[in-house]
């Protein structure tokens, strides 16, 4: 098998291993097990487990034919942009709590940049400031703010949301609450927002009872009822 083949069948054994199992409970034994390869071969392609969450954020970078079409098709430049976070979202509720959280507490120990701005990531900022611009100018974005100043702010709420998200063990739906920040952040014509009428604390408190039980629940048990409900709705997109 291609080199290339072998490093990916590696990643996305250790990536199912560590949703599954929890980050810590996963040897590299048992990737290399479940993977078909030997030690050895682990090694040529990555340095450690760790190894494994690099650049875990980048892949959605590279907008996908099927995300591009929906953005061409969006009714409003708030839905085009909302499009544009979409695959990140999706990769997110994928992987549920525990690949974030291993992200978070690897860049806590040592920066190594996963939060932090890279080409890529920089010509997908360039591209939502973009799309802000014009929602602004049609009227449809009144926060008139400079938008590449936006795109940072939007930036540092995902990031801030996920963290809290991580921290209750995905007992809020991440994706709605995100929606509904940047929304109240970009001041979006109501009639344009998704959920008008429900608030960012409706969104937080609304299921207590589900927080509770997730509270007894260990990291790496698998997805809460509403990690596994947002994959449920992306479904029926």
């Amino acid at each position: 098998m291609a080199g290339k083949d072998t490093k990916t069948r590696i990643k996305e054994i250790g990536l199912k291993l560590f949703q599954e199992r929890g980050f810590e409970n996963v040897t590299i034994n048992e990737i290399c097990e479940q993977s078909g390869v030997n030690k050895h071969t682990f090694y040529y392609y990555f340095k450690s487990k760790d190894e494994l969450l690099k650049d875990y954020y980048e892949l959605p970078y590279d907008i996908g034919t099927k995300y591009f079409v929906q953005m061409l098709n969006a009714e409003n430049y708030v839905e085009q942009l909302w499009l544009s976070y979409k695959p990140f979202l999706d990769r997110i509720s994928e992987s549920g709590t525990e690949i974030s959280r291993q992200l978070f507490i690897k860049n806590i120990n040592h920066d190594v940049g996963t939060f932090r701005g890279g080409h890529r990531r920089s010509e997908h900022m360039k591209m939502q400031a973009g799309i802000i611009e014009k929602g602004q100018a049609a009227g449809e974005i009144r926060n008139s703010s400079d938008p590449q100043t936006l795109c940072m702010m939007i930036h540092q709420t995902f990031v801030s949301t996920l963290f809290m998200w991580c921290i209750h063990n995905g007992t809020f739906d991440l994706p709605l609450y995100i929606r509904s920040s940047v929304e109240a952040m970009l001041d979006v014509k109501p009639e344009l927002r998704a959920h008008p009428g429900l608030s960012l604390t409706d969104i937080w408190c609304r299921d207590e009872g589900q927080a509770e039980r997730n509270e007894r629940r260990p990291a790496g048990s698998g997805r809460t009822a509403h990690e596994a409900a947002g994959r449920e709705r992306q479904g029926t997109r």
